[in-house]
C-alpha cells in the first residue's frame, strides 16, 4: 500500500501544479485618482505675512508663508518661516501639503517641520467663508492637555485669519491663539 501511495503522488502533484492556461500579466493601468479642485483654496496661492498672538506671550510673532500649487496638479504646497521671536533664538520652519481625498470628502493637510514638528489635520471644507480644520494626529502630552480645532476665516481674497487655542495641562490654563495673514 505503501509503494502504491509513492508512485501515486508525482501523478498528483504534476497534475495538480501544470496547467494548461499560462500566467497572464496584467496590463491596465493603474487608475489615477482625480485631482482636486482647488478653486476655492486658489486665492491662497503667493506670499502671505501673519501675526500670530498667543494669550501666553506678550507680543505677537509674524511669519511669512508661501502658498504654491504642485506641479502634479495634486497639492497645494506651504512653506512657512517663523521670524525669531524675543523667546525663540532661531527660525522656524513649517511645510504643509493640503490635498483633496474624494473618496472621504475631505481636505487634508499633512505638515512637518522643524523640530520634530508635525500634524494631521481634515476639514470638510468651506461653510461661507470658514474653513474648520480638526487635528487628527494630536496627542495629549506634557505640555498640552487637549486643543480646539482651527478656524481659517477669509474676510478678502488679500485677508484671513485663525483662531484656536489649548489647555495646558500644569496649569489647566486655556491659551488662546489669533493670527491676522495679509497677502503681499
Amino acid at each position: 500500500m505503501r509503494s502504491l501511495r509513492l508512485a501515486v503522488l508525482p501523478l498528483l502533484a504534476a497534475a495538480l501544479f501544470s496547467s494548461p492556461v499560462s500566467a497572464q500579466v496584467e496590463t491596465t493601468p493603474i487608475p489615477a485618482a482625480v485631482k482636486p479642485d482647488f478653486s476655492s483654496m486658489r486665492f491662497l496661492v503667493g506670499t502671505w505675512r501673519c501675526s500670530i498672538k498667543s494669550s501666553r506671550r506678550p507680543l505677537a510673532y509674524i511669519t511669512t508663508s508661501v502658498y504654491a500649487l504642485d506641479p502634479s496638479g495634486y497639492w497645494l504646497n506651504e512653506a512657512t518661516t517663523v521670524k525669531p521671536p524675543a523667546w525663540e533664538p532661531t527660525a522656524l520652519r513649517t511645510y504643509d501639503k493640503i490635498t483633496y481625498d474624494a473618496d472621504t470628502q475631505r481636505w487634508i493637510d499633512v505638515t512637518y517641520g522643524d523640530q520634530g514638528a508635525f500634524g494631521l489635520t481634515t476639514s470638510s471644507g468651506w461653510n461661507g467663508g470658514e474653513l474648520i480644520w480638526h487635528d487628527r494626529a494630536f496627542v495629549s502630552g506634557a505640555s498640552i492637555r487637549s486643543a480646539t480645532d482651527t478656524t481659517l476665516t477669509k474676510v478678502s481674497p488679500a485677508k484671513y485669519s485663525t483662531a484656536t487655542s489649548f489647555v495646558e495641562t500644569s496649569s489647566g490654563r486655556t491659551v488662546t491663539v489669533n493670527g491676522i495673514c495679509t497677502k503681499r
